[in-house]
């Protein structure tokens, strides 16, 4: 049974942790809607950027920084007291906070003043602000708990969609996303044991991170059956990066006589699977119209054009075809957008250290990097597509095999093709796209085995994309 949709996976980190000093916000957000984007907002109080639904016309944000150096995000909590009525739907609370706390104390505050007129749903908020303050707070409908992230035995605090204030913490329902949460644990560990908890971790180790419930052997490609599932293949249900997980921000605090408004949020549109994270800053004075066109975010389009290339449904479950993301050859979607991604971290990093660091230039510096991720993401194509192999004709001990040409299958997005096929054969069935020997290249649609080897043969068909 697949999990609540709106589920998230979020982490709150405080500055002592942390390589660099900085505490870090993290939350992958999953709904059922695909198409989100990043929104500047000045109406006259404190200025932020959010994260919303495209082209969302209220005051709705679900994840967000602003001039105050103060950042905030939410997942839903289901082991709560449940209450009912109140003013906190649907984003508006988060917004109400992004645009009026300066502080963590802020917030809690906020919380103060609507236990008594009761909040509409329950939510475990992570926060931080330019003071040096990280904390969740487990907010139930009428009341809530604050745990200060400075004050636990790790530093930092994870949620997927319960919390620890709550009830039957030792029988947790799936839908609460327990296998999200512990495996963000465990990697957060991981990392604060190895000083590398960084905003490149969590978006490259953590964010996308596709283990399974009772998943030993996480490796990628993944050469193993997942229970029932062909060879490879991973569901995308309850792992951290799931087939509803549609966005994420990692924001990265201030160290002190820093400007607040140089806390940096680092953006990913789309599924993660797929897109590639880059950094915004308040102090801009906007957002690159990438992340908040016209017609929405063009990178949350060409990400889940590529997710759409690298997820299959198989027994009713969407999983990934874990070699597309990597594998021995180096063709593997990862393999090309997680060198993008470095280098984007690097360079900011860079910018910031060197002598030519402007505040002044900070608006097009963002706009450089995410013209960069939207145009990496366009121009992406596939390496192969594989197509349709009709029933083979056995004719004097030759076999003759045919297929349909690419510009004749529904792909998707625009994909451009040489003329040239690639023909696998192997004597057992492929356990995944990238095994069986290569026995020709050819320009046609049909290719004659003449020389097939005794008993049963297996024949696939790639389509070499431009």
């Amino acid at each position: 049974m697949a999990e609540q949709l709106i589920g998230c996976t979020t982490g709150i980190a405080c500055g002592a942790v942390t390589p660099d000093g900085r505490p870090l916000l993290w939350k992958t957000r999953d709904v059922g809607n695909g198409n989100q984007e990043y929104h500047y907002v000045d109406d006259g109080r404190i200025p932020f950027i959010g994260l919303c639904y495209s082209n969302e016309n209220g005051f709705r944000y679900y994840a967000g920084v602003n001039a105050a150096g103060f950042a905030v995000e939410n997942s839903n909590s289901y082991n709560l007291p449940e209450g009912g009525g109140g003013w906190d739907a649907f984003g508006n609370m988060q917004a109400h906070m992004l645009a009026t706390c300066r502080t963590v104390d802020d917030l809690e505050h906020l919380l103060d003043s609507t236990n008594r007129t009761g909040r509409s749903f329950n939510y475990n908020y992570g926060t931080f602000d330019a003071f040096g303050d990280a904390a969740m707070f487990e907010a139930a409908c009428s009341s809530y708990v604050r745990i200060d992230a400075a004050e636990t035995q790790e530093g930092f605090i994870v949620r997927s969609n319960y919390s620890y204030s709550g009830d039957a913490l030792d029988n947790r329902a799936r839908n609460w996303g327990p296998n999200r949460h512990d495996r963000a644990y465990a990697l957060y560990r991981h990392a604060i044991e190895n000083e590398e908890l960084t905003p490149k971790y969590i978006f490259q180790k953590v964010a996308r991170n596709l283990a399974a419930e009772g998943m030993d052997d996480y490796t990628l490609p993944y050469d193993n059956y997942y229970e029932d599932l062909p060879f490879g293949m991973i569901p995308l249900d309850g792992t951290i990066c799931r087939s509803t997980s549609r966005s994420v921000m990692v924001a990265q605090g201030i160290l002190p006589n820093e400007r607040p408004d140089l806390t940096t949020l680092w953006g990913m549109v789309g599924n993660p699977v797929g897109c590639i994270a880059s950094p915004m800053w308040v102090r801009a004075g906007s957002v690159p119209v990438e992340y908040d066109g016209p017609n929405g975010s063009e990178i949350c389009d060409h990400s889940m054009d590529i997710s759409d290339w690298i997820t299959k449904t198989q027994n009713f479950e969407t999983c990934i075809e874990s070699w597309k993301l990597h594998n021995t050859e180096g063709n593997g979607i990862w393999d090309w957008s997680f060198a993008i991604e470095s280098n984007i971290f690097d360079r900011v990093e860079s910018y910031f250290q060197s002598d030519n660091f402007s505040l002044d230039m900070l608006e097009n510096f963002q706009m450089l990097l995410a013209r960069q991720v939207s145009d990496s993401l366009e121009n992406w194509l596939p390496p192969y597509y594989e197509v349709e192999v009709f029933e083979p004709i056995f004719w004097d001990n030759h076999v003759l095999i045919y297929w349909t040409p690419p510009e004749e299958m529904d792909l998707g997005p625009e994909i451009r093709y040489l003329p040239r096929y690639n023909v696998f054969r192997s004597s057992e069935p492929f356990p995944n796209d990238n095994q069986g020997e290569l026995i020709a290249h050819t320009t046609e649609t049909i290719f004659s085995d003449l020389d097939p080897p005794n008993g049963f043969a297996f024949y696939r068909v790639e389509a070499i994309s431009q």
